[in-house]
């Protein structure tokens, strides 16, 4: 009788704890109506430069941008400067108050400076820490793309290079600009 006893209590714990887990496996409701969620901003695509012109950039997401720009991995923003004289404490504010801080900040100018200028605008950044590379802007962007590719949180300003007829042919900069209008065209 007192085995019976046993018997009976562990046969009905062991319906109890099937039904319990076999809960779970209970779908929800699957008819029409049916509420679902898409996520449109969860995509891992890092904005990346295409091509540098002398009007602005163009991105790997087709887009074309004129002008200096302040791009980040997924944000890309008019940077309000003209010419590397016009960087100043005041334009680089936008990079100085970014919680967590870049890795790196890339600086693409648009034309070769003098030391003296670049360690001043070096000045400003160290003032307020920040790691920072300063590059013809043709290169910065090839950096710029490179640092984002290997996962890193940096940022870049950028200035559109000023084609000069010392480094280049006259026929090579119409041609140029030529291309650079039949992309703003077709875009």
């Amino acid at each position: 009788m007192l085995l019976d006893n046993k018997f009976f209590l562990v046969k009905r714990l062991l319906q109890n704890v099937r039904q319990f887990h076999s809960s779970g496996f209970r779908t929800g409701y699957e008819g029409p109506g049916k509420t679902t969620v898409n996520i449109i901003n969860d995509t891992d695509e890092k904005l990346l430069i295409d091509r540098c012109l002398s009007i602005g950039f163009t991105m790997n997401n087709n887009s074309l941008t004129i002008g200096p720009i302040a791009i980040f991995p997924e944000t890309v923003l008019s940077w309000n400067v003209g010419c590397t004289k016009d960087i100043n404490e005041a334009s680089l504010s936008l990079f100085t108050i970014l919680k967590p801080t870049l890795d790196i900040l890339i600086l693409g100018l648009e034309i070769k400076c003098e030391y003296n200028e670049i360690r001043e605008l070096k000045k400003i950044l160290l003032k307020y820490n920040i790691k920072n590379e300063i590059f013809p802007v043709q290169q910065a962007c090839g950096v710029y793309n490179f640092l984002v590719s290997e996962g890193r949180y940096v940022a870049a300003g950028l200035i559109p290079p000023i084609h000069s007829k010392i480094l280049k042919p006259e026929k090579e900069i119409n041609k140029e600009l030529i291309q650079d209008k039949k992309l703003i065209n077709s875009t």
